[in-house]
């Protein structure tokens, strides 16, 4: 089951990437672990630093994929990003926390959640 979990993590993250560059986001980091935490994508859009957690979901069965993005897992990617902004000098910099939830199999829904914590 873990490694279906991570394979499907990561077809859900290689899908955003593709989804956030076509929109002129530049990628600078992916899988970045820190402070107990984990960022999906760490991207840059215009002068904002973005740090982007991806969900990918086949079926709604289960909800909705950003109904997974709970308010512990987000204060573990808040952690993680104060780790990433100490460490790049981006104190200063604009800073933002998106969603992208994936829904599907063959044809894909995806909803980009700009500020979605």
């Amino acid at each position: 089951m873990l490694n279906y979990n991570k394979r499907k993590g990561d077809y859900g993250e290689s899908v955003a990437d593709g989804y956030l560059a076509a929109k002129g986001y530049e990628i600078t980091a992916r899988k970045y672990k820190k402070g107990g935490g984990e960022i999906d994508i760490i991207a840059r859009d215009k002068e904002c630093t973005v740090f982007i957690e991806v969900k990918y979901r086949k079926t709604l069965s289960a909800g909705l994929p950003r109904e997974a993005v709970t308010y512990t897992k987000q204060q573990a990617i808040r952690r993680a990003a104060q780790y990433y902004i100490m460490e790049n000098g981006l104190h200063e910099n604009e800073l933002r926390f998106d969603v992208v939830e994936i829904i599907g199999t063959e044809l894909l829904q995806i909803e980009h959640i700009i500020n979605a914590f």
